[in-house]
């Protein structure tokens, strides 16, 4: 029971290097075709006036 003190941490330590390591890869993906980025726009703008609305 008492190593479970340490696992916890651990854990999460693991889950934060698998967050980087996804983040990173999504991040080098290709945005796609210059369309879908016009619509990704449009997508963004709607929820900050959303967001602000609220």
């Amino acid at each position: 029971m008492e190593k479970l003190i340490y696992l916890v941490p651990v854990f999460g330590l693991i889950g934060l290097i698998y967050t980087l390591v996804k983040f990173n890869w999504v991040s080098k993906q290709d945005a796609g075709t210059d369309r879908m980025k016009e619509i990704s726009n449009y997508i963004a703008e709607g929820a900050m006036a959303f967001l602000k609305a609220e």
